[in-house]
């Protein structure tokens, strides 16, 4: 073996076509064209075997094909990857069941190309196109050992063409055909040599063949003494010529000597010889052209196919309609958007005022939603501060549940409220009490700083003089809701992050330092030493069973919630139910609990959804109340006729539970009693109905709870004030004293007043560090990922230096890069760090910047290729779009495919380059975009701060905004990924993934298998990495990819899991050496040429050696990449990532469009000659081409 060959090629092959390794057709009356380029025809009505994998049993494709008695395509049956295609005229049958087009299923693919349709394999292997017509093209992209019509590629069909033809017969009572004895005339020479002459004989396609088309040509023309018989001829020829581009073939219609018509095209369409391949549509205006021109009918100059309202319409742009929630709307028309916003239909794009929405932080049982929307899990078992901002903190009780739960519950909730003279502070206990010394009627409380009442059985509501709400829920569990007013972002702290709209900071820490995973950030919050709380985790499996069955009921697209699912995406709450379900002793109030979560996420969205409780969640009332899906306090006490309710004064979302019937009030025994038996209330006094009583001189009397006197009396309620004040064990009402710590001292203090404490504490003014020792706060040591860090340490965060000063983290505010990445069944992680799946079957727009314009820079498309019959995605083509070329990876390698002919001399830098590094290949444009590709299904993207805000597809707008990153084509933000992910398809000819599978779905008996093999993430072989990188994400995704265990040791998702998690780690400085011989080897060895010792594996590492490009040891990626390195020798010091060999100085080769090996010599674009020297081209003389 020849040393380094069989390293993996780095290098760029350039192309100016896809890889197409063969193409036979058929046209007219049975004219055939072979893969060898061997011309004939024949005549017969008898099925043939057009082109199999000629193989004994078990072929990968087989397509037949029967003309009838005018010799025209009656039939054509194709067999590949497990699916049996029969098409007969425009009927299309796929597993005997009828199907339109656009199709798609995991296998294959058919859609509309112009006036042909063509059907794909999404494994790559063929494309079949046909029209209507009698054309039969057939395109193969791996090389096969083929058969029938189509012949092989040698010297099959060979000089007996008559053998040929009668082999490829399908067996049956039908006679052999012979091929065709061509006629030949004068005015046939005449005609086919002048229009095949002037119009084809140039195109790249047919130069080689064009007597072998002429001698068809006027064999059709002299059998019926028509030029009309050639038009199929001629079509076919012009089909062949479009792969060149525009081109005088265009206009052999027009001809005078051609009378051949043009198609008849619908309304505005006109035909086009050379039309787009994937025309301009309404909804995306700049697609992305992925093959040669076509022919068919297409809309004119400045106009767009309407793919939204009447659909196949040609319109103008302004005219183009919008969709949104299967609703079109025209151009100009109104909808309501959310939060009072108002969308209006502008050129199929929404164009939306600002939607005032409230910022939203809930914390239900162990599961947090930040207010940026950031949603994370913390077993705690501690006080934690929740929110905390200039005047006011809210700080929750999390503790292991009770009777029997596994999890973690809330206990309760505490509203601190400061000013200059008093801090005031209110309890909500779980029973639904609350504390607070001023507080005498647990039904309703009103000061000048806080409102509180009850709203129903079930939810208390709150709200300060600043317009913070908070409701919480006290039946079946306690949870809370906490709504902050629009727009007025504030940088809050705590469990509930920043309220600013930029999620990427909200684990920012107590010590200020922007902390990676959930756990590390929650416990920095913690408002006092705790002890650890435990997840949840299944109770039994009949637990697990009724979880399970129930649960289900979120995603029935018929159930009670299914109006909801367009407006908030059940899955999440699905996938919440079936934990928190099983982990649970009573399931039925488990259960019940989350149904009433995603109940409460659609009333947030106003969507409001009633009736769901029936049956297995039916909530009985005590006697005298019934129960309401939408509770309202106002105007529903007697309080409330004794004077204005200020419960009106509070909007917030909706609630259910128990209250009074109609026409009746809650007394101040909440007790409903009807108007004549209401209370009445002075001041908090509360009089009873009827009584009799003397408000200095004047006589009041209680009726139907109005306080009627003989003279108006004032009822201005006393405003509630008061203060704090210091206190110690020597006072007899000295309060209970506590030690702050280096981790809480500058956490608000929530302590009860309670009997002060004998006992050894710090002065005041002190804190304990770790060691129990009393220092000063400002000589406190800072912490981060679970370790802590001495004064003067410095740490990275990302591009950030932090440093701990005087306890806390003092970091820079450097702009980052920003990553997006997918792999396995497309899991997806955009660049604000949504995280999601979406594996359609169509091609997507990974990331572009055109997002609605025609005048974007680049694109980077996407589409997994599967690998076998169950369709499960092996790999994945990639296509970056840009300038005049586009980058294809897929199968390993890099090609680049050249999409315009440039007519000059181009002098110009390549705008990127290529480098192989560990087991992947990196990218870098000198636009600031970099991609890391596995050759497998991983990609990464990582972004220049330039191009913040400013991009769009799967990945995001990149914005730091997690709320929006389902932004979709049309400018609309989707529910769930199907909406979003559909909308970035690049072509409408491939029909909306409806519904996922992914492999546990279709393979559940190896979930177990799959857990074990994935526990590998959470056990203690990344043990350092837990507390800087969370392993939930990637622990989920190894699952589902890890459940193809039927093809261990061929399908690479599990490993691809495990080594995105273990690059994860890499990035924040934690390097794990996880593979074994066992488990996703990389034998290094083998790259080793014998007696030598070069390549070695690396868990993370980088390029070291120089290479002939930059000729400096090692190269600078910001990347530490797992793979193979080469440690070159002194003889060889330079590596060449060309040919990935360790060479000397002068063997190192160039590239220029090829490999060109040391002191070659070349011709480039502009006719300069070039030679190769210790790896760069020198160029000597002028350009020939430039005058």
């Amino acid at each position: 073996m020849e040393k380094g060959s069989h390293i993996p090629e780095a290098t760029p092959k350039y192309s100016e076509t896809d890889a197409i390794i063969g193409e036979a057709s058929t046209w007219g009356k049975g004219a055939y064209k072979a893969f060898n380029g061997r011309v004939f025809s024949f005549e017969s009505s008898c099925s043939y075997t057009f082109c199999r994998h000629c193989v004994e049993s078990g072929g990968d494709f087989n397509v037949e094909i029967k003309r009838n008695n005018d010799s025209e395509i009656e039939k054509i049956t194709v067999i590949i990857d497990n699916n049996d295609i029969s098409i007969s005229g425009d009927v299309i049958l796929v597993n005997g069941e009828s199907v339109h087009i656009p199709y798609n299923n995991k296998l294959i693919h058919i859609k509309k190309y112009g006036e042909h349709n063509v059907l794909n394999s999404r494994r790559g292997i063929l494309s079949l196109m046909w029209d209507k017509n009698n054309k039969l093209s057939l395109t193969i992209h791996k090389q096969y050992p083929t058969c029938g019509l189509c012949g092989n590629f040698n010297n099959t069909p060979g000089e007996d063409i008559d053998e040929h033809i009668a082999n490829s017969k399908i067996p049956g009572n039908c006679p052999n055909a012979v091929s065709k004895s061509y006629e030949l005339c004068e005015d046939g020479v005449q005609h086919c040599e002048k229009i095949i002459g002037t119009y084809f004989e140039k195109c790249q396609k047919v130069s080689s063949l064009s007597n072998d088309y002429k001698i068809i040509c006027i064999d059709e023309y002299c059998q019926n003494r028509d030029a009309k018989s050639t038009c199929d001829t001629y079509s076919e020829l012009s089909r062949l010529c479009a792969s060149d581009g525009p081109g005088i073939y265009e206009s052999w219609r027009d001809d005078s000597a051609v009378v051949c018509e043009k198609p008849n095209c619908p309304e505005k369409h006109i035909y086009k010889e050379c039309g787009p391949s994937n025309p301009a549509t309404c909804s995306n205006v700049a697609p992305f052209q992925d093959s040669e021109c076509v022919s068919g009918c297409t809309c004119p100059e400045g106009y767009l196919l309407d793919d939204i309202g009447k659909k196949g319409k040609c319109v103008l742009k302004a005219y183009c309609p919008c969709e949104s929630n299967g609703n079109v709307y025209q151009s100009g028309e109104v909808r309501e958007g959310p939060c009072g916003s108002q969308c209006t239909c502008q050129e199929a794009k929404w164009s939306c005022t600002e939607a005032l929405c409230p910022g939203r932080c809930k914390v239900e049982g162990s599961l947090i939603t930040t207010f940026d929307g950031v949603k994370y899990n913390h077993p705690g078992n501690c006080h934690f501060l929740a929110i905390h901002d200039k005047d006011w903190s809210i700080s929750v009780e999390l503790r292991p549940c009770q009777s029997g739960q596994s999890g973690t519950c809330l206990n309760s909730v505490t509203l601190l409220l400061n000013s200059s003279v008093s801090v005031d502070k209110y309890i909500f206990n779980r029973d639904g009490t609350v504390t607070n010394d001023k507080i005498r009627n647990q039904s309703y409380y009103y000061s000048d700083k806080v409102q509180i009442f009850k709203v129903s059985s079930s939810y208390l509501q709150a709200e300060t003089y600043f317009h913070v709400k908070m409701q919480i829920q006290i039946v079946p569990v306690m949870q809370l809701y906490v709504s902050m007013p629009p727009n007025q972002f504030t940088d809050t702290v705590g469990l509930c992050g920043s309220y600013n709209n930029r999620a990427e900071d909200d684990f920012m820490s107590s010590q200020n330092i922007l902390e990676k995973t959930s756990q590390a950030f929650a416990n920095s919050w913690e408002m006092m030493s705790c002890s650890k709380g435990n997840t949840a985790s299944c109770i039994s499996i009949e637990k697990e069973k009724f979880a399970e069955k129930n649960c289900g009921i979120l995603l029935d697209s018929s159930g009670p919630f299914s109006s909801c699912h367009p407006i908030v995406n059940p899955k999440p709450y699905h996938e919440e139910c079936k934990k928190y379900t099983c982990a649970c002793e009573n399931s039925k109030d488990c259960l019940c609990t989350i149904l009433g979560n995603y109940v409460k996420a659609c009333a947030e969205k106003e969507t409001y959804i009633v009736g769901w409780r029936a049956e297995l969640c039916d909530h009985s009332c005590p006697s005298g109340l019934v129960f309401k899906y939408n509770v309202k306090a106002c105007n529903s006490s007697c309080r409330s006729l004794s004077e204005r309710d200020r419960s009106c004064d509070v909007e917030d979302v909706p609630i259910d539970g128990c209250t009074c019937p109609d026409g009746m009030y809650h007394n101040n025994e909440g007790t409903c009693v009807p108007k004549s038996q209401c209370d009445c209330y002075i001041n908090d006094e509360v009089m009873q109905p009827g009584k009799l009583i003397h408000i200095g001189n004047n006589k009041c009397v209680c009726r139907d709870g109005i306080l009627l006197c003989q003279t108006p009396i004032d009822l201005t309620l006393q405003n509630c004030t008061g203060g704090a004040e210091y206190v110690d064990c020597r006072d007899p009402k000295a309060q209970r004293r506590a030690d702050s710590t280096c981790s809480t001292w500058n956490i608000p203090s929530f302590e009860e007043n309670l009997p002060c404490k004998r006992g050894c504490y710090c002065p005041v003014g002190m804190v304990r560090n770790s060691k129990g020792n009393c220092v000063f706060p400002e000589d406190c040591p800072c912490s981060f990922g679970g370790r802590e860090y001495d004064q003067g340490s410095v740490t990275s965060v990302g591009c950030n230096k932090c440093t701990c000063i005087k306890g806390s983290w003092n970091c820079t505010q450097n702009e980052c890069q920003t990553t997006c990445h997918i792999y396995g069944e497309g899991h997806i992680r955009t660049f604000d760090g949504k995280t999601y799946s979406f594996d359609g079957l169509c091609q997507y727009s990974f990331l572009e910047d055109y997002c609605g314009s025609e005048n974007g820079t680049f694109r980077i498309l996407t589409e997994s290729v599967p690998c076998c019959e169950d369709g499960l995605t092996c790999s994945r083509k990639i296509i970056v779009a840009f300038q005049d070329q586009n980058v294809v990876l897929h199968d390993g390698k890099v090609t680049a495919v050249k999409t315009t002919e440039s007519k000059e001399c181009e002098l110009e830098e390549n705008s990127y380059s290529v480098h192989t590094v560990g087991l992947y290949l990196i990218l870098k444009f000198l636009s600031g975009i970099t991609i890391i590709w596995d050759k497998n299904t991983r990609i990464s993207v990582i972004l220049d701060p330039r191009w913040n805000g400013k991009v769009c597809g799967l990945c995001g707008n990149n914005n730091g905004d997690l709320k929006d990153d389902f932004t979709t084509r049309y400018s609309s933000v989707a529910v769930g990924e199907l909406e979003f992910g559909n909308s970035w398809k690049t072509s409408q000819e491939c029909s909306d993934t409806v519904t996922q599978s992914f492999p546990c779905d279709s393979n559940p008996y190896c979930k177990a298998w799959a857990v074990r093999k994935c526990e590998i993430i959470r056990d203690s072989t990344f043990r350092d990495c837990h507390n800087k990188v969370d392993p939930s994400a990637y622990y989920d995704a190894c699952i589902e990819e890890a459940c193809a265990c039927d093809m261990e040791g061929k399908y690479l998702g599990f490993c691809t899991a495990v080594a995105m998690y273990a690059e994860a780690c890499s990035a924040v400085g934690v390097c794990v050496t996880w593979r074994k011989p066992d488990l996703c080897p990389v034998y290094c060895d083998y790259y080793n040429a014998p007696g030598e010792c070069s390549w070695r594996y690396e868990p993370c590492g980088t390029v070291t050696a120089k290479t002939c490009k930059d000729r400096v040891i090692g190269q600078k990626f910001s990347a530490l990449l797992e793979g193979c390195y080469a440690k070159c020798p002194d003889s060889a010091p330079y590596l060449d990532e060309n040919t990935m060999k360790c060479v000397s100085l002068s063997e190192c080769s160039c590239f220029y469009n090829d490999i060109i090996p040391a002191g070659g010599v070349i011709q480039d674009n502009c006719g300069r000659i070039c030679y190769c020297i210790a790896g760069e081209l020198e160029c000597s003389g002028e350009s020939l081409y430039l005058i």
